[in-house]
């Protein structure tokens, strides 16, 4: 793996996207769960159900502390981190793809395809940003949107989800798993 001189963008997204995370996770997550009385914040609850998430909305209501927390981090770190880890996972699979093989081929040729996954992280995470906006007050729907929306976060955030391990999966394998020899 090229050291930050040889790769500049690379190491740059991947630094600021631990940076994110860890800002996210640490400054926000645990005073979330702590103003909730111990509930997830929605985009880290892989197992969440509009029920639940309706019942959240529920909590948030009366508590504008912990809404208003929810909302910063989609106007802060969550603004950001989206487009930024997407880009390393883009980088990195380029960066690892070369020589390697997937299912007998080069995956040099699979390129395009391996590359969508990451963009599609990207783009479900910001659609479920907006989702999580909309539904948390301080907005304010009718019920039934309401329950539509609760349903399209619980599965943007477990699409989300999907799309960032099945990359990272794909990086692992690209940069460890057998090479393509040509023949």
């Amino acid at each position: 793996m090229p050291g930050p001189r040889q790769a500049p963008l690379l190491w740059a997204s991947g630094v600021l996207s631990a940076a994110l995370l860890a800002w996210m996770n640490l400054g926000f997550a645990s005073r979330f769960t702590e103003l909730t009385g111990v509930r997830t914040m929605p985009d880290l609850d892989i197992e969440s159900t509009g029920e639940a998430l309706l019942a959240l909305k529920a909590v948030l209501e009366t508590r504008p502390d912990a809404a208003e927390l929810l909302r910063a981090v989609h106007l802060g770190p969550d603004l950001v981190l989206p487009a930024v880890l997407g880009l390393f996972l883009v980088l990195l699979m380029c960066r690892v793809a070369p020589g390697a093989g997937l299912y007998g081929r080069p995956a040099e040729r699979l390129l395009p395809a391996l590359l969508s996954l990451p963009i599609v992280y990207g783009l479900v995470d910001y659609a479920e940003n907006i989702v999580s906006l909309m539904l948390f007050p301080p907005s304010t729907q009718l019920p039934e949107t309401a329950t539509l929306l609760a349903e399209a976060l619980a599965w943007l955030t477990r699409l989300k989800f999907a799309a960032l391990v099945v990359s990272g999966i794909l990086v692992l394998r690209l940069a460890f798993g057998p090479k393509h020899h040509h023949e």
